[in-house]
């Protein structure tokens, strides 16, 4: 069978738990036309098969070993050879997750996301004009706490977002979540789990983020990759970092967190 392939786009947004990327994703998804998103947490390996960290016991979701890479590019393949259609059989469990309005405040007021819609458009419309014969693109928003560690993965994402917050914005925002939806039931975070397992993983799977990440946090640098500052160039020497805007949602509303990813999302599609 002929695959119906289109034009596709994908952008990535990755970084801690708990720093908006599901968040920013979901509204993404409704700002952009045609649009899918691709959730990391769901390629999570079978529960009992999750590592044990040696220390407290406990079931490890944070590190790469408990994320079946393979099997998650291998659908974003799919997504790109068939216009964002999903496997037959695939399902979301991620979607059904609540998150958004209870850890950053008020929704994103509608004539906002009206606003970033033409805005959004008025690239497609341009891109539509310099190449008249093709169709508008998919937008395959890929969503995830590990996404550019793998080489891969890192490779099949066009425009490249990492979303932050400080350590104390972080482990409030994740302490307050009642749990999660799995593949295989539910999951709430045991006492001390953040501290335990969440912080120490992400600072060890992101370390050529972590200067960046910092400065970003503290407004010493834009977290644009293409920022002239002299700081941002010798904390960028690291290949994983090349190509990556950050973006912190340090005790910012929603509505300031998607309007930044838009305007970072716009000023990348214009350079594709």
């Amino acid at each position: 069978m002929a695959h119906d392939q289109r034009n596709t786009v994908v952008v990535g947004l990755s970084g801690p738990s708990s720093g908006g990327k599901t968040t920013i994703s979901r509204y993404l998804r409704s700002i952009l036309p045609n649009a899918v998103i691709l959730h990391q947490d769901d390629f999570y390996i079978a529960e009992a098969e999750l590592p044990l960290d040696p220390r407290t016991g406990l079931a490890n979701w944070d590190c790469a070993e408990a994320i079946n890479f393979e099997a998650m590019v291998n659908v974003l393949e799919h997504l790109k050879g068939h216009s964002g259609q999903f496997p037959i059989g695939f399902e979301s469990k991620e979607d059904q997750n609540l998150v958004g309005a209870k850890e950053h405040g008020a929704p994103v007021a509608p004539h906002v996301l009206d606003a970033l819609r033409i805005k959004v458009l008025q690239v497609v419309d341009q891109k539509r004009q310099q190449s008249p014969a093709s169709e508008d693109p998919v937008y395959l928003i890929v969503d995830g706490f590990l996404l550019y560690a793998n080489e891969r993965l890192r490779n099949a994402i066009d425009v490249r977002l990492f979303i932050t917050a400080s350590y104390a914005v972080l482990k409030e925002r994740r302490e307050s979540r009642k749990g999660y939806v799995t593949m295989e039931g539910y999951w709430e975070d045991p006492p001390g789990y953040f501290d335990d397992i969440v912080w120490p993983n992400y600072l060890d799977c992101n370390k050529p983020f972590i200067g960046l990440t910092n400065a970003v946090v503290k407004g010493e640098l834009s977290g644009e990759y293409d920022d002239p500052h002299p700081k941002n160039a010798t904390l960028r020497l690291d290949q994983t970092t090349q190509g990556i805007d950050i973006i912190s949602t340090d005790k910012v509303s929603i509505e300031t967190m998607v309007i930044h990813a838009i305007d970072l999302l716009v000023k990348r599609l214009k350079q594709l």
